[in-house]
């Protein structure tokens, strides 16, 4: 394995049930298979003063996490801005931040399983 001091990260903030699907999207359109998608719930900070009563109105979202090189990260952040409506309002948000470094790893060609 190999490390990867060219690394960038993407994380988006996507409405719970679309992640999935986008990592199937990322696979398929760009050949990227190193995202990471997983569920979580919360509010907005102007609802700071939550009491435990009020956990039901909390939404919950998708973070999805893909890890590319940078020379490819421009690419991957205007495909998933574009695939998951982001600039549509209310759709999520999405970031990029560099990484001190990540490992390349592939894993066995194996067939391909249904969602």
């Amino acid at each position: 394995m190999d490390k990867n001091t060219n690394s960038k990260l993407i994380t988006s903030y996507l409405p719970h049930g679309t992640g999935a699907p986008l990592i199937k999207l990322l696979k398929d359109e760009t050949g990227i298979c190193t995202g990471n998608v997983k569920n979580c719930r919360g509010t907005g900070s102007s609802a700071h003063n939550l009491n435990a009563s009020d956990y039901d109105s909390w939404i919950e979202v998708d973070v999805l996490d893909v890890v590319v090189d940078a020379d490819r990260a421009e690419e991957v952040f205007n495909f998933i801005y574009e695939k998951a409506g982001i600039r549509e309002g209310n759709h999520g948000f999405i970031m990029q931040s560099n990484l001190i470094g990540a490992t390349n790893f592939s894993l066995p060609n194996l067939p391909e399983e249904e969602f």
